[in-house]
């Protein structure tokens, strides 16, 4: 336990030294900017699939998982972003929607790159490529959250069987399990950013202690920053801006948090081969 303390402990440091705190702001200014277009593809590639319905709750279903404020600062525009969006996929727009919501990806690349202490060795285009993939792998998790909790109920709610109304509200489609579905798809992003978007190779023992790290320190954070919200006035410093500013900073901590992760990975790693 000793040893995993100072293990963090240089993980905190080299945070310092490897300008994460300036990346994680990077990360946080780029998924901001990268959050609409976002939002635009997969309202069209649910829209696409299931229709207008499953495409709002797509989206709705992305500030579930945001403090509350964060929410109320984005979902608002969000939503009128997406009112005046046409909902089909094979369109020029969800292209270019796609190519400006990998941004954020290739944002977090660069501060994982550096948190690895590894360079990358592929072209610009398998960058984007795999950036797009993981932003479809994003999108379509999202989507089969969502397909459970409003096709499956509206489906379920038509049936006359005893069976499936205890599934709907017991079962497959109870909140525990839908907030547990969220849980596994969080993780396995988590995973996926670890293990394959930063360079180098690394197996999933390598990369597990981060990814839990990372997992509890962001819950803790969104559980504790509502409250914090509620006893600080940052209107005093950004007026108007403050619900903006507010959603920024929690995107600052949480690209913080996850370069964190991969600091710790690696002065495990280092420590392994010391001992």
């Amino acid at each position: 336990m000793i040893g995993q303390l100072k293990v963090l402990r240089r993980a905190l440091w080299t945070l310092f030294e490897d300008s994460g705190f300036s990346m994680s702001g990077a990360i946080a200014f780029s998924f901001l900017l990268s959050i609409f277009p976002f939002c635009i593809f997969l309202g069209a590639l649910a829209g696409t699939i299931g229709g207008r319905d499953l495409a709002a709750y797509a989206v709705t279903q992305l500030f579930d998982a945001v403090p509350e404020p964060v929410a109320k600062a984005l979902a608002p525009e969000v939503e009128r972003v997406m009112g005046q969006s046409q909902y089909g996929l094979l369109t020029i727009g969800a292209a270019v929607s796609l190519f400006f919501a990998t941004s954020a990806i290739e944002s977090l690349r660069a501060a994982l790159n550096v948190a690895y202490r590894v360079k990358e060795g592929h072209s610009f285009l398998w960058c984007m490529a795999q950036s797009s993939l993981f932003v479809l792998f994003t999108a379509a998790s999202m989507l089969v959250v969502s397909w459970g909790v409003v096709v499956g109920p509206a489906i379920a709610a038509k049936s006359d069987s005893a069976a499936i109304h205890w599934l709907l509200d017991h079962g497959l489609f109870s909140p525990p399990t839908r907030y547990t579905i969220v849980l596994v798809v969080t993780l396995a992003q988590l995973f996926a950013y670890h293990l394959w978007l930063a360079a180098g190779k690394r197996t999933i023992w390598d990369v597990w202690p981060g990814v839990l790290l990372s997992l509890a320190l962001w819950l803790f954070l969104a559980s504790i920053y509502s409250r914090w919200l509620s006893i600080s006035d940052y209107s005093k410093f950004y007026a108007g801006l403050t619900q903006l500013l507010s959603a920024l900073i929690f995107f600052q901590v949480s690209g913080m948090i996850m370069i964190l992760g991969a600091e710790f990975n690696r002065a495990l790693a280092e420590a392994r081969s010391q001992s």
